[in-house]
């Protein structure tokens, strides 16, 4: 039910600009070609990685169903468009609202669409079975997951105002950070102010709890009984300073929701 689909979300520009800064349109075409060379690149890099040998790497060739496949679909006619496509990307590999969780058996009812593949649309998790089987959808720490190439390349982007043609298209928000005001001297990017400078302390907080509620679909700085917004005063690490403050909620009978009190013993 949570298995494991590897893919790549590609922007795409359909055409290219000439040496004179014309604009081609291009419309994508020969899929079938483009996915067959994708699946031989990404079993001879698997071969080059030692993670396949070559006997199995010819078997996968061979295979008239390669489960490769290539999707042009969805394209970016507007800001409707472009938001629904962010909104993608950015959604997390499970609705909360499909995870059903038993503590009393320590079990997951995990409730979605029906499957043809696995013929069912209700199944019951161990949670420490679906814990794995979940996270196997998260990527190594530190791995790069978004490339940028062509005119997004970093070292392209940073010459776009030297090439009026693809100036001209750019994005508005570009544009405006790009404006120089006429007699004022170009210093090759936008001056902060002064209120800029300052340092916002409370913005990495604020980022924090943002994503929290986007990923988990819970707000961590209200409070769930009152409503009230709350705020952070303190990390704590050190395991004996958080013993003694376990301790003093048990005895105060204000223990933490679903933490067993005998693991203080």
């Amino acid at each position: 039910m949570l298995r494991r689909n590897p893919h790549f979300h590609a922007i795409v520009l359909e055409g290219g600009f000439d040496e004179e800064g014309t604009f081609f349109s291009i419309p994508f075409c020969g899929l079938q070609s483009m996915t067959e060379l994708f699946r031989r690149r990404v079993i001879k890099l698997l071969v080059e990685r030692r993670l396949l040998n070559e006997d199995f790497a010819r078997n996968l060739l061979s295979w008239r169903h390669s489960g490769f496949s290539i999707d042009n679909s969805v394209r970016i006619v507007d800001r409707s468009s472009r938001e629904s496509l962010a909104e993608y990307i950015a959604r997390p590999p499970i609705s909360l609202k499909k995870i059903h969780y038993e503590p009393f058996k320590g079990r997951v009812l995990f409730h979605t669409t029906y499957s043809e593949y696995f013929k069912e649309n209700l199944h019951m998790f161990d949670a420490l079975d679906f814990l794995a089987e979940l996270t196997q959808h998260i990527p190594p720490k530190r791995l790069q997951l978004i490339r940028r190439y062509g005119l997004y390349a970093s070292r392209t982007k940073g010459r776009w105002e030297q090439m009026p043609w693809v100036a001209e298209r750019a994005p508005q928000g570009w544009k405006a950070s790009h404006q120089h005001p006429a007699g004022e001297e170009d210093l090759g990017y936008k001056p902060l102010s002064e209120s800029e400078e300052e340092l916002d302390i409370n913005a990495p907080k604020r980022a924090w709890a943002r994503l929290l509620a986007k990923v988990y679909e819970v707000d961590p700085l209200v409070c769930p009984t009152c409503g009230a917004e709350m705020k952070v005063i303190a990390i704590i690490e050190d395991p004996d300073e958080l013993g003694r403050i376990l301790r003093h909620l048990v005895n105060m009978g204000r223990a933490p929701p679903g933490f067993n009190p005998d693991r203080l013993n």
